[in-house]
């Protein structure tokens, strides 16, 4: 914290900019799990086999290739819209349409699957474009200081958001049918723009929009010219991958081991959330009190050996006891890794490219969620549930090997003294 920071006391974690954070989190993580929880069960109880519904992660392709757009929104206003300013204009925009996208997907039959797949496709692409500009907004909003508290904040934001939508909607489609439960998560978007209303557009200097190469070159060259940056994206690539491919059928798993979707909605939502939330809070304060690059050790290996635990579940009675033990050891791990990942990607970008340097870094983190998840139904197939697991639990041990070498290096930007 600087001087003034310090003035505030107990005020400063109430400040304008951490409420803005956590508000701007929940609506970027509201629509991010209609595709993994929401739409496989409905998929599931439509009977479709368990490949298909595996490859419909593809549709999620938009999260991991949006830094290919994201150079226009740090470069131009949105139409229409330009008067609320480049980034809350843009926000605007997106949050829109993710609200169009659901509501045509509450009127789509599940069997009709083209339709299926071009919806959810609408969806992916207006929530990866939203979260372009959510993130670069939190970036240019923040100082270096404020990075850890205020990742910390976007992230419990953003879990609340996976929450009401996979949580809370699976709940309303066991009791009310699934359209009602798309119609209640577009409705759920609508706390987006109330953000609007406390959170001014930041003051950042944005270079003028020239030439369309210089305006995707600029940002690549910036990012390019700093300390080791192909290891940064191989750090960036592997470091939830084995976490990201292990929590990709989770909902297919708990329903074939035999809990109904109000234990899920309940126990792995609700209870999982809460230790999340918890990791969130741990691993914000953690990189405050004893800096990013020892977080990154301790949190990555917790999150690697918790994923373990899906195996232990596979041999339990389904009992919503175990299930609780389980996933909230897995969930309190990947909160603590989340908000110390977070804190290295943004420490890892200059405002004046916030939107497209931060999307490419966010864009690999969500590769492996989407592109390679795509084949876990088919392995799930091959090997069965319990290998499935342990080959996950393998995958995260790359990214112990770049973070000893990134450390030789000394890219961490953002650290303790």
């Amino acid at each position: 914290m600087d001087k003034a920071d310090k003035k505030l006391g107990w005020r400063f974690y109430f400040q304008r900019k951490m409420i803005t954070c956590f508000c701007m989190g929940f609506t970027s993580g509201a629509p991010l799990l209609i595709i993994t929880s929401l739409v496989q069960a409905w998929l599931t109880e439509a009977d479709i086999d368990i490949k298909t519904v595996g490859r419909m992660a593809l549709v999620g392709l938009p999260y991991a290739l949006k830094f290919l757009w994201s150079f226009g929104m740090d470069a131009y206003d949105p139409p229409l819209l330009g008067r609320l300013g480049r980034r809350r204009g843009w926000i605007l925009a997106w949050q829109l349409c993710v609200m169009a996208g659901l509501f045509l997907l509450s009127a789509i039959d599940p069997l009709n699957l083209t339709a299926v797949v071009a919806a959810c496709f609408f969806i992916t692409f207006s929530s990866a474009s939203q979260d372009i500009v959510i993130d670069a907004y939190r970036r240019d909003d923040l100082n270096d200081e404020e990075l850890g508290l205020g990742s910390a904040y976007y992230v419990w934001g953003y879990r609340l958001g996976m929450l009401a939508v996979s949580g809370g909607c699976l709940i309303v489609a066991d009791h009310f049918g699934w359209p009602t439960a798309y119609r209640v998560a577009a409705l759920l978007m609508l706390a987006g723009p109330l953000t609007f209303i406390f959170s001014p557009e930041p003051a950042i200097f944005r270079p003028a929009a020239g030439k369309i190469v210089d305006t995707v070159l600029n940002p690549l060259k910036d990012f390019f010219s700093r300390p080791a940056p192909i290891l940064i994206l191989l750090f960036i690539f592997f470091y939830k991958f084995g976490d990201q491919l292990a929590t990709s059928l989770t909902t297919r798993f708990y329903l074939e081991l035999g809990y109904s979707k109000t234990d899920i909605g309940t126990v792995v939502k609700f209870f999982g959330t809460g230790a999340i939330l918890a990791g969130i809070s741990i691993g914000g304060w953690a990189v405050l009190r004893y800096g990013l690059r020892i977080c990154l050790w301790v949190f990555g290996f917790y999150q690697m050996v918790t994923i373990l635990g899906f195996v232990a579940l596979y041999y339990l009675p389904p009992e919503p006891v175990w299930l609780a033990l389980v996933i909230s050891q897995e969930q309190l791990a990947a909160g603590t890794g989340t908000s110390a990942f977070v804190t290295f990607m943004g420490s890892q970008t200059n405002r004046s490219f916030s939107a497209s340097q931060y999307a490419l870094l966010s864009a690999l983190m969500a590769l492996p969620r989407t592109l390679f998840s795509s084949g876990a139904g088919d392995l799930v197939d091959g090997v069965g549930w319990v290998n499935f697991y342990i080959l996950c639990t393998l995958t995260a041990l790359p990214a112990f090997f770049i973070l000893y070498y990134l450390t030789r290096k000394g890219v961490f930007s953002y650290e303790k003294h």
